[in-house]
């Protein structure tokens, strides 16, 4: 008989990718926010820095407040790809600011460095341990 054994094993995240559904159209977010496609903003960010990645300069900051329930996803990423995903669970509040469980709030700076990102973020929503 065969038997996977899981292996703890540590690996170097880069990058979280996030997909959020825009539920209430112009409400949670304006149709020409950076990286808005129909009815999903989906964004790379940088984990150590909280900078969106290809983010465009703007002359302005942009902000949006909307609430996800359990319906965002969102992938740790590597240089190899996908380390680890939640795909429809709560927003994971250790590294995606935001409040309740179910709601994401991004403070954009001009060149797409996120203000409210975590200085120390934690990953362990993702069945990591924390730093």
């Amino acid at each position: 008989m065969k038997f996977t054994l899981l292996k703890p094993t540590e690996v170097d995240v880069t990058e979280i990718h996030v997909r959020l559904p825009v539920d209430f159209d112009e409400d949670d977010m304006p149709y020409n926010f950076p990286f808005r496609t129909g009815n999903i903003w989906s964004a790379r960010i940088e984990i150590d820095t909280g900078r969106i990645i290809d983010w465009p300069k703007l002359d302005k900051p942009m902000a949006f407040y909307m609430k996800v329930c359990d319906a965002g996803v969102y992938e740790l990423r590597n240089a190899q790809g996908r380390v680890a995903i939640l795909d429809g669970e709560y927003v994971p509040h250790g590294i995606i600011p935001g409040e309740f469980g179910e709601y994401v709030f991004l403070d954009i700076s001009a060149d797409g460095v996120i203000q409210n990102w975590p200085k120390q973020p934690d990953l362990s929503a993702f069945g990591g341990i924390k730093p």
